[in-house]
């Protein structure tokens, strides 16, 4: 963790790639949520790892049914600490776990009229605290044979970095930071998309020095 900067998790605290014992995920979670109860200006958004453990209408692949009461007791216990789905960095940056599209955005809000990040993200997070069915897969997937997230009317939860490059909320004039699809070696960068899921390749926080 970043001692001298604001760390922003992007979500998915459940749901490993590689097998974690359910003890152990729930104990990794906890460490976080200690971590930003000494740290309050750290930043926690929600997942499609953790929305499939708030929900009953999906379920998302390496969903644990056995522990699945035990996480959305954790994640449901520790709601006030969570942000939402969505973070303002000023002007410059949105974060969230797998970015805005304007498709998504206009389906639910109109078409984005440039209004502030702060506003885009009360938006969205307001959306999320009223309607969590509003960012699952099955109800925004409208590309045949989707099965993937490539549909521009994907949630921030769910789109993947190469249908967000096309079809971005603000086309490329604010810099969306996005984690959810795994870029392997480490940090990338397209069209002011800035991935930062590296799967274990990064021993530090991604630091965004603005």
């Amino acid at each position: 963790m970043c001692e001298d900067c604001v760390n922003i998790f992007v979500g998915d605290y459940f749901d490993s790639y590689e097998y974690i014992p359910q003890e152990e995920e729930i104990a990794n979670f906890y460490a976080i949520i200690d971590y930003k109860q000494q740290h309050p200006e750290t930043v926690l958004l929600y997942g499609n790892h953790d929305l499939h453990y708030l929900i009953s209408a999906e379920h998302y692949s390496r969903y644990n049914p056995i522990a699945a009461s035990k996480y959305r007791h954790a994640l449901m216990e520790n709601k006030s600490l969570f942000y939402g789905i969505a973070y303002p960095i000023g002007e410059i940056a949105l974060v969230s776990h797998a970015g805005v599209t304007k498709e998504w955005y206009g389906k639910y809000f109109g078409s984005y009229q440039s209004e502030s990040l702060l506003k885009v993200a009360q938006k969205i997070n307001e959306l999320w605290d009223q309607d969590k069915n509003a960012f699952t897969f099955d109800v925004n997937a409208t590309e045949i044979d989707d099965h993937y997230g490539i549909s521009p009317t994907h949630s921030p939860v769910w789109i993947r970095p190469e249908t967000l490059v096309e079809h971005d909320l603000f086309n490329g004039t604010v810099k969306q930071i996005i984690g959810h699809t795994q870029t392997g070696a480490g940090v990338t960068k397209d069209h002011n998309i800035i991935c930062v899921d590296c799967l274990g390749t990064k021993e530090r926080s991604y630091i965004l020095e603005i």
